[in-house]
């Protein structure tokens, strides 16, 4: 401002320091007028240079947050984490590691474990799950393979290998995959300046070294302790999983050469179902007249002891071509497996649960004692039937259970659809032995087997290997890490973890089992019994389609029932395998007289 206004400005400023423009002359005014004009157009230019609101001036600050960030001060023991935006992934600043992973999943919303490259399905299979978790946790670092698309299971250079192949809809209570991931353990100290002499940041301050560790960096430990110090795989993978797929336990130590495939001694496999197999048959022909057991059995009834007694022929070296799928472009020829065990055994859950109406007298495994009450006394005491508490019957649960080294295409499910053929009365348990002799049938008969929803792959065990499960939870020292992890929803309890997830999954299917349990215990207890008064009537010239279960949510009428041995045969193996190799345009492969099992 000029000495001339600066007059002007004291000569007509009032007492309360405001400037009186009611004394002003015009060529005052207009000399007031141009100064502010030249101030305002100054001020426009000094604004221009400033950074914009989104941008960061040189003491890196946003323009409206710089006073704020200035005042700002960070503890000297925790200082502030870098951004991950544009933070590249460096594997040559980490040691990595042979481990074994134990998981479980639930597999009826899977397309089976195993991923085929170009293989488009409605679900996506477990390895691609478990692949897109160890990914983003960056614990893998595979070869690239350019024959991939971005995104796609890529295990080379992983050390990779599984213990047992399920297929669509088979769950897994303990899957086991050696795998190489990526460790906390420091890098040597040639490691350490091969990657600072490619003009890496040095690894020590790299701060996803202890990311998930307990707050201390591995590289400055004097010693390394393989599990105290390491990473959480089991909480870290939780976190990132389906919550129908949950690891539950890593091997800090397997051997050098481990394959969970080939180091795999025994494997377990169960396959649930219920007593009664379906609802059963009410009225006076509820109890078939085709039954090979010496008592009448109501129709919808498993007899349990005869399907245990085939099930122990299934034990000792076999040739199971007649209890499998053949694979011709497997080109197997040997088809004798060991199973170690066989049985049929009762499921006890904490709670019967609902579906109380079987225990009414006219669902009886077996003919009653007592005469069929009459249909006017059939809802005395309030609508339900009169009890037989000696006889009364409640829904169980059954399994099947087979341990072996090692098992064919199919061959459990084969197996269980033998077993509830025996188990309705419709087979006698000698059509396992009839099977079982090659010489005897040496074509398979064609029979569909069972469904997959219902087994699993219970266990996997590995004899001579000495591996020692870290299980999710236990205590290992490095309580920290775990529980940072757990915080965020990867321990074995809380928000997120194995146990919180489970119970999900458990409390969801438990509730509608609930409810459409006792609908259906409603349903079947209004008074409405028309077929019990006899008016069913499968006499032979009115005979219903036989119902047959195969494992599934409910029977599968086929009409007139023919006996398994009397059915069509398939064609020799060598015939299947022969016509593959000429549909291909190959040679047949050299024997060297070792067979490699095809998990089920």
């Amino acid at each position: 401002m000029t000495d001339d206004h600066n007059d002007i400005h004291e000569s007509v400023t009032s007492t309360n320091g405001q400037l009186d423009y009611s004394q002003w002359s015009s060529a005052k005014l207009l000399e007031r007028v141009t100064l502010l004009e030249k101030e305002l157009r100054d001020q426009t230019a000094r604004s221009a240079a400033l950074p914009s609101s989104g941008e960061v001036m040189s003491n890196g600050f946003n323009r409206y947050e710089s006073l704020a960030q200035k005042r700002r001060t960070f503890s000297p023991i925790s200082k502030p984490k870098r951004s991950r935006s544009n933070r590249q992934f460096d594997p040559s600043k980490y040691s990595t590691r042979l481990i074994a992973l134990k998981f479980a999943y639930l597999g009826q919303r899977y397309n089976g474990l195993e991923y085929h490259a170009n293989n488009n399905t409605r679900y996506p299979t477990i390895e691609e799950e478990l692949w897109k978790a160890l990914d983003k946790a960056k614990l893998i670092f595979p070869t690239p393979n350019t024959t991939l698309e971005e995104g796609e299971p890529n295990w080379e250079g992983c050390e990779y290998s599984k213990s047992g192949r399920t297929d669509k809809g088979v769950s897994a209570f303990g899957q086991v995959i050696g795998i190489r991931v990526r460790s906390n353990r420091p890098l040597e100290t040639n490691d350490v300046e091969r990657a600072s002499a490619n003009g890496k940041e040095d690894i020590e301050n790299d701060e996803s070294d202890h990311e998930f560790g307990d707050g201390t960096m591995p590289s400055k430990r004097t010693a390394f302790d393989s599990i105290r110090d390491e990473i959480p795989y089991p909480q870290i993978l939780n976190r990132l999983l389906p919550r129908e797929i949950r690891v539950l336990a890593w091997c800090p130590s397997p051997p050098a050469d481990f394959s969970a495939r080939f180091c795999c001694g025994e494997r377990c496999y169960k396959y649930s179902f219920t007593q009664p197999a379906f609802t059963p048959t009410v009225g006076p022909a509820d109890f078939l007249p085709n039954t090979s057991l010496p008592s009448r059995l109501r129709e919808g009834w498993l007899d349990i002891e005869a399907m245990e007694k085939a099930a122990r022929k299934f034990e000792g070296s076999h040739d199971f071509r007649n209890f499998c799928k053949v694979d011709p472009c497997k080109q197997i020829e040997n088809f004798r497996r060991v199973i170690n065990s066989a049985s049929i055994v009762e499921v006890k859950p904490g709670d019967g649960g609902s579906m109380g109406y079987l225990s009414l007298p006219r669902f009886h495994q077996y003919p009653s004692r007592q005469s069929q009450p009459a249909t006017n006394a059939i809802h005395a005491n309030n609508g339900d039937e009169p009890r037989a508490p000696e006889t009364s019957s409640t829904p169980k649960m059954y399994a099947f259970k087979v341990r072996g080294s090692g098992f064919l295409w199919h061959q459990v499910r084969h197996m269980v659809a033998i077993l509830f053929l025996v188990g309705q009365g419709l087979e006698k348990p000698c059509l396992v032995d009839d099977l079982l002799n090659i010489e005897k049938i040496p074509r398979k008969p064609t029979y569909d087997m069972a469904v997959a929803a219902p087994l699993v792959l219970e266990e996997c065990n590995f004899p001579g290997a000495g591996l020692h499960w870290v299980h999710c939870g236990d205590y290992t020292g490095n309580e920290a890490g775990i529980k940072k992890a757990a915080g965020k929803g990867g321990g074995k309890y809380g928000l997120g973890g194995a146990v919180d997830e489970l119970w999900r999954v458990w409390h969801k299917h438990k509730i509608d089992e609930t409810l459409v349990g006792s609908l259906l215990d409603l349903v079947v207890r209004s008074p409405d019994d028309s077929l019990v008064g006899g008016r069913l009537d499968r006499s032979e010239g009115n005979l219903q389609s036989q119902k047959v279960y195969d494992g599934g949510n409910t029977y599968r009428p086929i009409g007139k029932y023919v006996p398994v041995l009397e059915r069509p045969r398939m064609e020799a193996v060598d015939v299947v395998n022969a016509k593959y190799l000429k549909r291909k345009g190959l040679d047949p492969p050299e024997r060297t007289g070792v067979e490699v099992s095809v998990p089920e």
